[in-house]
Parts: structure tokens; C-alpha cells; sequence
């Protein structure tokens, strides 16, 4: 053990454990040690578990679904037959294709575009609920309310009077009390499988509800049963809602923090989406998924017997400095061909697009309504990370006030 691999007090390379604290308060250091030093990390919890960290090192992994099987789960310990699943996160080809295959048209540039009327009323109307008052915790009163409300009402036409149930239930699903989530993801899990069974009973809409109704052929060739269904909807609501807040309140803290940049962007429409795709970047909020080793295999000098389980670190690749020059650093005119933080290959963030156009209406009316954006006194971001995510769980802005619109 050399000092080149300690963060935190702790031995990266021989010790790593992604739920520790000493990672979460450690961060920015710790992906920096591991993409650097720690090519090829090893944990000895859960069962022991290897981490993956340089961007080609995790790029040709999440590309070789053969040899690293998405379907012994997404974090150890989530293998087997039993339980609930995140279908198609937790599928292999051929089975994860025909999914995405379906899904993919719901899901392109031009079918999101068509959107961004509601996903702008959706802003605004969250906007209203604090712009007469100038000050807000960004994260708790914005960007963890804006993912959910975007997918029930723009995408799923829920009504606006059951919006406040769903938000507060997916809010305690994916940042209350640990012991807690479980039972809000159940009660959620009961309101998509309502929902679904009402939908069956209707006209189709011509949207992915439908796609999701009409399955596909699962593993066995026989038409895939309704919990796949389910498993199906979830897995596109969860992937959604914690990954967009982490980067839009990523967004307003650097806006924040930055006037040189809000500037340059206000008075610049054409750097938007370069900098959203920075934002995405730097703000990852996937550190980790899991792949299974299904036969021996070698990465970066590392050898792998079938059984292994390794984690792909997509937050580490986004700072890898053999592809973004000082990669701890965000820098609005960046050029991203291909970003790390949505993965690689067959699973791919099906959502991307989703992201984007959220992120870049939220960008708009920033500069149309919330003006003179700082960071209150004692309002400076709190971290926190939740098995393979990261959270910012606090940020209070100061702004000019405005009038509401509504």
C-alpha cells in the first residue's frame, strides 16, 4: 500500500467502497486518485467488488455485454431470478434490444422536441411557486420536483391534482430516509401498475405507454409478462428523476458561483448546448453500474475469473485527463463528442435527450425570470451519495424577485 493511492484515510486501489462516507466527502479527490492511479480499484464489501475508472477502460466494457452481463444487476448483491428488477437496465441482448428497439422512436431528438412546450409550462409553473420570494432552496424547490413532473404530466398526462402525491412520494423514493425508500417505491410501483391497467382499458395514445403495453418477446420468445411491463416504466422513471436533479442544481451552482459564464450564456444562445453537455459532464450523477463477469477476461492489466462483479465508474471516465484537458473543471466552451455520463454501448442512456431539453428550457427561463442568481449566506451545497448515485441535496439561491405568471 503507497500513499498515492489514500483519499480520505482510506487505501483506494485495495479498500474502495462506494457507500462510505469517506468517498462522498472525498469526491472530487477520490475520482481524480482513481482515473489517475487507480485504474482498476478493489472493494471488500458487498461480497467484494471491482471498480472500473478510465474512460476506454469503461467504454469497451459497457460495450461487451457478452463477457460483462448487465443482468447480475446494476449493484452487488442484486443478482438471481427473485425480486423486483429495472428492465431494461438489468437485461442483456438479445432480450434488452427488442425494449429498446420499441422504446427508441418515443425517445429521439425530434419525438422530445415536440415537447418542450410542456416541459416549459412545467418550469414556469414551479418557478412561480417562489419567484415573489427571491430565495430558494434550488434543489428542494426546483430541480428535484422539475424530472418528476416532466415524466407524469408531460410524458404520462397525469392530472395536476394528483401531481403533489407522486412528487412527494418519488421525492422520498429517491432522497428521504434510506429505510424509507423501499416502501415509497412500492407505493409508486402501485401507482404506475394502476395507471398502466387503466391505459389497457383505453384508446391507444400513440406513445411509449403503448409501446410498453404491447411488450415484446422476452428471453424465451413468449410474449413478456405484465411485471416485465412494470419493471419497464419504473426503471424509465428512476433513471430519469435522480440523474437530471443532481445536473440541474449542478447547473445553477456553477451559474451562481460564475457570473463571468451566466453572462457569456445569456448573451449567448449558441453556447448552451455545449455548456449543458459540460454540465451533464461534470455534474454525472452515476458514479458506478454493475456488470457481471460471465467468462475471464483482462481489463488494463487486471485479471477477471466468471463470477467477478465490477462496477463502471461513468463519473471517473467524465474526469479522465486523456480525454477532457483539466477535466475538474467546467468549462462552457468545451466540445463533448461523446459523453461518458450517459454510458456505452447497448444500454446507452435511453433518456439522453430528455435531459438535454430540460436542462436547456430550465436554461432560458433562468435568464427570461430568475436574475442576479448568488449563493445565499450558509446556502452552500450539501453532498451525499446513495448507492451508485450522486446527490446534491441542498442549495439556497438568492435571486432578484419576480412576479408569478400564473
Amino acid at each position: 500500500m503507497t500513499s498515492d493511492n489514500i483519499v480520505g484515510g482510506r487505501d483506494l486501489l485495495n479498500d474502495f467502497d462506494l457507500d462510505a462516507p469517506d468517498f462522498a466527502e472525498n469526491y472530487e479527490e477520490a475520482l481524480a486518485t482513481m482515473v489517475s492511479k487507480c485504474p482498476v480499484a478493489h472493494s471488500n464489501v458487498a461480497g467484494g467488488y471491482w471498480v472500473i475508472s478510465r474512460y476506454a477502460d469503461v467504454r469497451e466494457t459497457a460495450q461487451n455485454w457478452e463477457s460483462f452481463s448487465s443482468e447480475g444487476g446494476f449493484e452487488p448483491g442484486r443478482g438471481g431470478e427473485g425480486g423486483a428488477k429495472l428492465y431494461p437496465v438489468e437485461l442483456d441482448p438479445p432480450y434488452q434490444t427488442r425494449w429498446r428497439n420499441a422504446l427508441a422512436p418515443y425517445f429521439a431528438p425530434r419525438a422530445i422536441r415536440e415537447r418542450e412546450d410542456s416541459i416549459r409550462e412545467q418550469v414556469n409553473a414551479i418557478l412561480d411557486t417562489f419567484i415573489e420570494s427571491g430565495k430558494v432552496d434550488w434543489v428542494d424547490g426546483f430541480a428535484a420536483h422539475l424530472p418528476g413532473r416532466v415524466f407524469f404530466a408531460t410524458f404520462l398526462d397525469v392530472p395536476l391534482s394528483e401531481l403533489p402525491f407522486v412528487n412527494a412520494t418519488m421525492d422520498a423514493a429517491m432522497r428521504g430516509p434510506m429505510e424509507g425508500r423501499g416502501e415509497a417505491w412500492g407505493k409508486i410501483a402501485g401507482f404506475l401498475d394502476a395507471y398502466m391497467k387503466e391505459r389497457q382499458s383505453q384508446p391507444p395514445r400513440g406513445d411509449f405507454i403503448d409501446a410498453i403495453l404491447a411488450g415484446v418477446d422476452d428471453k424465451t420468445g413468449q410474449p413478456c409478462p405484465w411485471e416485465h411491463k412494470l419493471f419497464t416504466i419504473i426503471d424509465l422513471l428512476a433513471g430519469g428523476i435522480g440523474t437530471t436533479t443532481y445536473m440541474l442544481s449542478g447547473m445553477v451552482h456553477h451559474l451562481a458561483t460564475h457570473p463571468e459564464d451566466y453572462a457569456r450564456l445569456e448573451a449567448d444562445e449558441s453556447l448552451w448546448d455545449g455548456a449543458i453537455e459540460e454540465f451533464i459532464r461534470y455534474y454525472a450523477s452515476i458514479v458506478a453500474l454493475g456488470r457481471a463477469v460471465t467468462q475471464d477476461s483482462e481489463i488494463a492489466g487486471q485479471k477477471f475469473v466468471k463470477g467477478d462483479f465490477l462496477m463502471l465508474s461513468f463519473a471517473a471516465a467524465c474526469r479522465d485527463p486523456e480525454l477532457f484537458e483539466n477535466p475538474h473543471e467546467v468549462d462552457i466552451t468545451r466540445q463533448i463528442p461523446v459523453n461518458p455520463a450517459f454510458s456505452f454501448g447497448p444500454h446507452r442512456c435511453i433518456g439522453s435527450h430528455i435531459a438535454r431539453l430540460e436542462a436547456r428550457v430550465t436554461l432560458g427561463e433562468i435568464f427570461r425570470r430568475v436574475r442576479n442568481i448568488r449563493i445565499a449566506e450558509g446556502g452552500e451545497p450539501v453532498y451525499s451519495n446513495s448507492s451508485i448515485t450522486r446527490n446534491m441535496d441542498r442549495l439556497v439561491i438568492e435571486f432578484t424577485p419576480g412576479p408569478r405568471e400564473n
